[in-house]
């Protein structure tokens, strides 16, 4: 399948969604203590309390945001391998972590990375499922014409997607009733 302009349209939508509502002012009061350097400190990645304490609301909702944003990067990507749409993923988790760094009103959490990385894959198997399911009809088409050019003319009958017969001209030769007489 052909990369999505539509997908590449929506994620640069999606993206300024994003960003306003990871850096743009918060909603509520924020709570909870961040190291000097946020995810940059590695002494926090190793900490207990780092993922000890927190909200798990919090931390679903941080997958949840990042579901969208993968599959429809794995969609305006196609064809790329999937470690490509995954490291880009990370890549902007990581950036918009590290733009909250120096805002008094966010926190720069190694959670909040590992939960956006999370729900881009997520995004990102999904939206691959979605394209192997969706082109089955066109492999199965490619089977039949590659099974024709090997075989000349197919003598049984094909299987259509909804499970019904659809018989060849051979087999419609073969069925006619002789002359004067009707199948019923």
């Amino acid at each position: 399948m052909r990369p999505s302009r539509t997908a590449a349209v929506l994620l640069f939508a999606y993206v300024v969604v994003m960003l306003w509502v990871t850096l743009g002012p918060a909603p509520g009061a924020v709570s909870g203590n961040q190291a000097r350097r946020g995810v940059l400190d590695p002494s926090i990645w190793f900490d207990s309390d780092t993922w000890t304490i927190g909200s798990q609301t919090e931390f679903e909702l941080n997958v949840l945001l990042f579901v969208p944003f993968g599959a429809l990067l794995a969609f305006a990507l196609r064809g790329a391998p999937m470690i490509v749409p995954a490291v880009m993923s990370g890549g902007f988790a990581l950036l918009i972590e590290v733009a909250q760094i120096p805002m008094a009103d966010r926190i720069s959490d190694p959670r909040d990375l590992v939960a956006n990385s999370l729900g881009a894959v997520i995004g990102i198997l999904v939206a691959r499922l979605s394209d192997a399911i969706a082109s089955i009809p066109a492999r199965l088409k490619a089977r039949r014409r590659a099974a024709l050019a090997r075989g000349g003319t197919r003598t049984s009958p094909i299987r259509t997607a909804t499970g019904g017969i659809r018989l060849t001209p051979d087999d419609r030769a073969s069925t006619r009733a002789p002359a004067g007489r009707s199948i019923r």
